[in-house]
């Protein structure tokens, strides 16, 4: 079946007019970000190689930092550097050594629903320093 171009149009329209309102809830604006940085230590030593992920508890997107090799970290949401949305956040470490992805301790913690780690971001909290058992 084909659809005539006067129906084409419509429902394009109709589309836009539905998607309209999709996008940060308020006033249209995408939410202040919070520069966060920090360190990811296992075992007392700090991990080279990985990504650390903050992901918000309701609205926002997630922010990632790629760690350095001295653990360090600095969390991106939109440009570099820019930071994350304030409150309450579910952390999960991936993206880990090959020697340390085997190892069942710090394997639970490449996901948000079993790492158990959090953060609570918001102006007097930026650093966060995780040291994995």
């Amino acid at each position: 079946m084909r659809i005539k171009p006067p129906r084409r149009i419509l429902s394009a329209a109709l589309c836009c007019l539905v998607c309209w309102g999709c996008g940060p809830a308020g006033s249209g604006k995408v939410p202040d970000l919070i520069p966060v940085k920090g360190k990811v230590t296992y075992k007392g030593k700090p991990l080279t190689k990985g990504t650390i992920k903050f992901e918000p508890e309701g609205f926002g997107r997630p922010a990632v930092g790629h760690l350095q090799a001295d653990g360090s970290y600095v969390l991106t949401t939109r440009s570099d550097g820019d930071g994350v949305v304030a409150g309450d956040h579910r952390v999960s470490i991936a993206g880990l050594e090959k020697s340390l992805s085997k190892d069942r301790a710090i394997k639970k913690f490449t996901s948000p629903n079993t790492s158990r780690l959090t953060a609570t971001v918001d102006a007097e909290h930026t650093e966060f320093n995780f040291n994995l058992p």
